[in-house]
């Protein structure tokens, strides 16, 4: 696993750890007195992430668009599970054969609503990509705005959830905003998606 994929993977990651130590409530009902704005999150989770994307097999037409491919014989599993019952199903992508950015494509069963109430992320931008509400947002301690970027677009049951990591020393694509990248990846994802999504 190179440098590039194990950080967007880990990172990925602690984003459903962050979501339980914000103060999320549980299956139980109480919500934690850690977070006020934990009470207007979801009280329940989705049993399992939405089936109706699957990460690791991109559309012709986007692949091609993107330049995305991986690295051996098919994309990296990203798949991750965190106590509380938060789950994610996907692949890592590289670009331009290793010199662009990479994106960690996955669906999960976070929601929105999680997301904004948790204190470990700061929100970028809520936009809307494909006529679906979504989020754009960092790691609060991240300092390189430019060069990680996650986003999450509502689907039935959960989210599709893009990580962009791209550094400077990216030949192709070093000097692009990751959050630019991300909406625009994400905007052909959904334009894709079957009206179940």
């Amino acid at each position: 696993m190179t440098r590039q994929m194990h950080k967007i993977w880990c990172t990925a990651a602690a984003v459903g750890t962050a979501v339980l130590l914000a103060g999320c409530q549980n299956g139980g009902g109480g919500a934690s007195a850690t977070s006020p704005s934990a009470a207007s999150a979801p009280s329940t989770i989705a049993p399992d992430v939405p089936t109706s994307f699957n990460g690791c097999q991109l559309p012709q037409s986007v692949i091609d668009a993107e330049h995305l491919g991986y690295t051996g014989t098919a994309p990296m599993k990203s798949d991750a599970a965190v106590d509380g019952g938060i789950k994610w199903r996907g692949c890592i992508w590289t670009t331009y054969e290793g010199d662009g950015y990479s994106a960690n494509v996955r669906t999960t069963n976070l929601t929105i609503p999680m997301i904004e109430a948790n204190k470990g992320f700061t929100i970028a931008e809520r936009v809307t990509v494909g006529g679906r509400q979504a989020l754009t947002y960092h790691k609060s301690d991240d300092t390189d705005l430019r060069a990680d970027c996650l986003l999450n677009a509502e689907m039935k049951g959960g989210t599709l959830e893009l990580q962009i990591d791209n550094p400077a020393s990216n030949k192709v694509t070093g000097t692009h905003d990751s959050c630019k990248i991300v909406e625009k990846l994400t905007g052909e994802l959904v334009a894709t998606f079957p009206p179940s999504a």
